[in-house]
């Protein structure tokens, strides 16, 4: 099923975010990496706050994805059934996450920042 979402990204972890990202940490990660890759792709940023559509087939909804990734980066998610075709209209998040790491960066390049991604295996019955 298809799923509309809405969040408030977490600004002082976004620079991890853009990291894991793109390292394939994310998209390495079993069921569902690939799926949260495309989807921050695709992703819009509408007044500060995060939207995408995101497929999923568990219940509750993106529960496997909150636990180990989403919650680490954004707050105050609505996760909502997708009855149409979604036609969100922002700036993309992809290039926001892009422009705040380069900024991280060129602000303090001796900063290191280590990937962690939580991995807790599901069991789809």
């Amino acid at each position: 099923m298809k799923y509309a979402i809405r969040a408030q990204p977490r600004i002082e972890n976004l620079r991890l975010f853009w990291i894991i990202l793109n390292d394939g940490s994310v998209e390495k990660q079993e069921p569902d990496g690939r799926e949260i890759l495309a989807s921050m792709k695709r992703a819009v940023m509408v007044d500060g706050e995060v939207r995408w559509d995101e497929a999923c087939y568990c219940t509750p909804p993106l529960q496997h994805e909150r636990s180990t990734v989403y919650d680490q980066f954004f707050n105050h998610m609505q996760i909502e059934p997708l009855k149409d075709t979604p036609t969100v209209k922002g700036d993309p998040f992809w290039e926001f996450l892009r422009e705040y790491s380069n900024k991280e960066s060129d602000q303090n390049p001796e900063a290191r920042v280590t990937t962690h991604i939580k991995h807790v295996p599901i069991r789809i019955l």
